[in-house]
């Protein structure tokens, strides 16, 4: 009798058990975590940064100077001034006779030294990790059409094609 009785629930459960459900992570202050992304794992000591990042696939990520900035480094006058454009606010000041620039970069401001003398047809700069080229035609003493081309030393580059540079 008993196998009688037993037989049917086992049928029974038998027919009606349902595949589980995908387990879902719940973290401890009760989020699901099946839609958060994994950490990645690190598997040994972070590699040091090299340099300074100034080129990304999206182009240069060097930032207007303000004049602020600008006095605060003393070039304020006997320097170049690189600009995307006529009128704009320049991304790199460079001094004629101290030897020494400014650029900003994600909110910090870069010293660039001059591989060569400054002048107004261009020059060429560096500092961690990026290298700077400003190509001039220096025909007009109050600043003329300028590229420069911004590179990182692992390889991208950005070039400003219709810049200006000027001296003062």
């Amino acid at each position: 009798m008993r196998l009688a009785f037993l037989f049917p629930l086992a049928l029974l459960a038998a027919c009606s058990s349902e595949k589980p459900a995908d387990d879902t992570l719940v973290t401890l202050d009760g989020a699901d975590g099946a839609s958060h992304v994994p950490a990645p794992v690190v598997t040994g000591p972070a590699a040091p940064q090299s340099g300074l990042q100034a080129v990304d696939a999206e182009g240069s990520k060097l930032e207007p100077l303000l004049s602020s900035a600008i006095s605060a480094a003393g070039m304020d006058s006997a320097a170049c001034k690189f600009s995307p454009a006529k009128g704009a606010l320049p991304v790199m000041v460079a001094s004629k006779t101290g030897g020494k620039g400014i650029i900003s970069v994600a909110g910090r401001q870069i010293d660039v030294a001059p591989s060569g003398a400054v002048a107004a047809t261009g020059g060429s700069f560096a500092a961690q990790g990026v290298i700077l080229m400003v190509s001039a035609s220096g025909k007009d003493s109050a600043g003329s059409a300028a590229s420069m081309q911004v590179s990182d030393t692992d390889g991208p580059a950005f070039t400003y094609q219709d810049g200006y540079w000027a001296c003062n």
